[in-house]
């Protein structure tokens, strides 16, 4: 059966293509994934990695975010005319009188009819392997019955070669760039910990601290591009590392949230309540910290290696600081006391207990997440020992002792 479309005629470099739309129901019953090509033998191993569909991201992100959405929205599939007839026809070959200005602009405009060609997504096979859920009662959500009649931007290519396919399929994926994660903290309006990550550095909240940077620009103290920060940084820390903290507070704090949907702006202040005080806590007990936000031009010289607060101002080592305060709280100590127990231990990249733990032996930081997890769980002793049992202990001492490669060595005196 034939597919008549309204279209937008254009060409680039050697490619013509048709800009269209398309209800969500009509492309799924026009249209096949790339992955359900079977023709494409002669495909290279890197190119059927990216033709293989992630079903996790299908069915747990892209799929809820359209029935769930009032806002749903993304930019155009890229479907291949797989042999078979196309024919369009501009708005001029209908309308006998088109006024002299839009004539030019006319012969582009029309409708396009596509008979007996396979349909094959290009480009966005995620996005409509997602709406082919939805639309097929397969994923249900507020707006399931809404999104079968969305109105959804599709480019047609023509099919001419299997080379050229294959490399604007290549291409297509190879010079798409995903946005940054602090770009995404800060425009999602659906994940809950980016929204209440966002909040810390509005107006009069806990890290709302701005400076005027050498080149004369206003920065705020957290950085939102990157997710280490350099030595001679002013900045305290980092977005995606507040956006991780929350995300453990909340965890700790036995509070469920999906990901994808947004929760009511009551439940999104009272979640927000229960993050700051940590964040609040830690601010006004950890001594360094509330001299580095008071003063930030300190803060290069607080993280210098040989400082002994080196590691309080390394966003690697800040997430494994909270992680080890959460666990401490959970063996019951109260929250003032051990991040009052901050203020005692020597922070500094150069002392040797640091070691294999989540400071290499080169002096560097170790950023991966099984270091952040030894020096929480050693940052828990040190600051709640008494509070442990003696198998806690001894499991802190067995993963310190393991780290380290010497099971002689004792672990460091806790704070007391």
């Amino acid at each position: 059966m034939a597919v008549v479309l309204p279209c937008i005629k254009g060409k680039m470099g050697s490619t013509t293509f048709y800009q269209t739309k398309m209800s969500a129901l009509e492309l799924v019953k026009s249209v096949r994934a790339a992955s359900e090509l079977d023709e494409w033998t002669s495909m290279g191993p890197e190119e059927r990695i990216q033709r293989e569909p992630n079903k996790q991201r299908i069915v747990k992100e892209i799929a809820p975010y359209i029935t769930d959405s009032s806002d749903r929205f993304f930019g155009s599939l890229i479907v291949l005319v797989y042999r078979g007839e196309i024919d369009f026809e501009g708005i001029h070959q209908f309308v006998a009188k088109v006024p002299k200005a839009y004539q030019s602009t006319t012969k582009d405009m029309g409708f396009l009819t596509i008979d007996g060609a396979t349909l094959i997504v290009l480009d966005g096979q995620h996005r409509y392997l997602a709406l082919d859920k939805v639309v097929n009662h397969e994923v249900q959500g507020e707006f399931s019955k809404e999104v079968p009649h969305d109105e959804l931007s599709v480019i047609f290519i023509p099919y001419e070669s299997n080379e050229k396919t294959r490399r604007i399929f290549n291409k297509i994926n190879k010079y798409a760039k995903a946005t940054g994660r602090g770009d995404n903290i800060l425009t999602d309006e659906d994940n809950t910990m980016s929204i209440l990550a966002r909040r810390f550095i509005l107006d009069g909240e806990p890290l709302s601290s701005t400076y005027r940077a050498d080149n004369g620009r206003i920065e705020s103290v957290v950085n939102f591009k990157n997710n280490t920060l350099s030595a001679r940084s002013l900045q305290f820390t980092t977005i995606s590392t507040i956006h991780e903290t929350v995300k453990m507070i909340l965890e700790h704090k036995d509070i469920e949230v999906n990901p994808h949907l947004r929760p009511t702006d009551d439940e999104l202040s009272d979640m927000y309540s229960v993050v700051k005080e940590y964040w609040e806590a830690a601010l006004q007990y950890i001594e360094v910290y509330d001299k580095a936000l008071e003063n930030n031009k300190l803060i290069p010289k607080f993280r210098d290696p040989n400082s002994q607060w080196s590691l309080l101002f390394k966003p690697a080592a800040q997430l494994a600081l909270f992680k080890g305060v959460i666990m401490a709280e959970k063996y019951g100590a109260p929250l003032k006391d051990v991040l009052q127990r901050v203020n005692k231990v020597n922070w500094s990249m150069n002392n040797p207990i640091w070691v294999d733990i989540n400071v290499r032996t080169s002096g560097t930081i170790d950023p991966k997440l099984e270091a952040q997890n030894k020096a929480a769980h050693l940052i828990c002793y040190l600051l709640a020992s008494a509070f442990m049992d003696k198998d806690s202990i001894l499991a802190v001492k067995k993963m310190y002792n393991s780290a380290r490669k010497n099971d002689n060595e004792d672990l460091p005196p806790p704070i007391l």
